[in-house]
């Protein structure tokens, strides 16, 4: 059932990738962030991808409240995978042999982890001087990367100012686990939790130093620090704070480690793919997918 809801939540979040793409096509960048907003919100596929956003985290949290984070977070990089599927399905896009080559990697990488690591739905309840310690090293370490990041080449900008929002999104979701526990308690008890406003900080801000992240440089840099970063944050952190456990042994831990060094390769080549660059690529100009679905194509026969 865990592994079913992360991989549907991968399914919302890569098709609110493509919905949020077609809702920037042919907007203008001139202007300050708020005139963008507002010819956003005004675009039906935009909000369509928002919303389907918004459910993808809710599937997420759920997967999250019966699973453990180190199960959870590793299973979300299959939304490349997703991604890919949706160009190459609904807009015929042409697979390129690097692209079937990592797109294998990164199953074949997730699959042996999740298989030989076996992770364990975490015992431990965090107390509040967990907690605390957790935040001062997640924040003191995620404020170090993006400081890092304030100069220096745009690769190099890229590339820390993404692993800083990735290290926020790893704590976002151990918060967001939390916060599912105390859910179960009542409403009432959720508005007035700590949990909920640190909840929506962590996540705006994080959400903030990516958008940052993929102006500053390359995506195929800032997306790779941001797939290099969560999957070990959140396995650190669902040790440390819920006592989350992998299979020990040396022969499971040589090979929890070649796994996941196989799934962040196959995750980076597919970062670095035009097909993904054309999905998150910033430029209307560029990759442009309006008009050059199924329904689209359909639609121009039709009227032939």
């Amino acid at each position: 059932m865990v592994i079913f809801l992360a991989l549907t939540a991968s399914c919302l979040y890569a098709l609110s990738s493509v919905c949020q793409r077609l809702g920037v096509e042919g907007t203008s960048a001139v202007g300050d962030d708020g005139g963008l907003i507002r010819q956003m919100i005004r675009r039906r596929v935009w909000i369509v991808g928002f919303a389907v956003m918004t459910l993808g985290y809710l599937v997420q949290s759920i997967a999250l409240h019966l699973g453990s984070v180190a199960e959870v977070q590793p299973l979300m990089v299959s939304e490349l995978l997703i991604v890919v599927f949706i160009l190459w399905f609904w807009y015929s896009t042409p697979w390129h042999t690097r692209d079937v080559v990592s797109a294998l990697a990164a199953t074949v990488g997730l699959t042996v982890f999740l298989v030989v690591a076996s992770p364990t739905v975490g015992t431990g309840v965090p107390t509040a001087a967990r907690w605390i310690a957790t935040s001062i090293f997640i924040v003191a370490l995620a404020f170090g990367l993006v400081a890092l990041g304030l100069r220096g080449p745009d690769w190099w900008r890229a590339l820390f100012l993404g692993a800083g929002a990735s290290v926020g999104f790893a704590f976002l979701a151990v918060v967001t686990k939390s916060l599912t526990n105390v859910l179960l308690k009542g409403w009432l008890g959720a508005l007035v939790s700590w949990q909920l406003y640190a909840l929506v900080l962590i996540g705006l801000t994080s959400f903030v130093v990516m958008q940052h992240a993929f102006r500053a440089g390359s995506l195929a840099v800032s997306q790779s620090a941001l797939i290099l970063t969560n999957p070990i944050v959140s396995i650190v952190l669902g040790f440390v704070l819920f006592h989350e456990q992998l299979r020990g042994g040396a022969l499971a831990v040589t090979l929890e480690v070649l796994s996941l060094v196989v799934l962040v390769a196959g995750a980076v080549g597919l970062c670095a793919s035009s097909l993904v660059v054309g999905v998150y690529d910033d430029d209307p100009d560029r990759h442009l997918l309006g008009g050059r679905g199924r329904y689209a194509r359909r639609q121009a026969r039709n009227a032939l």
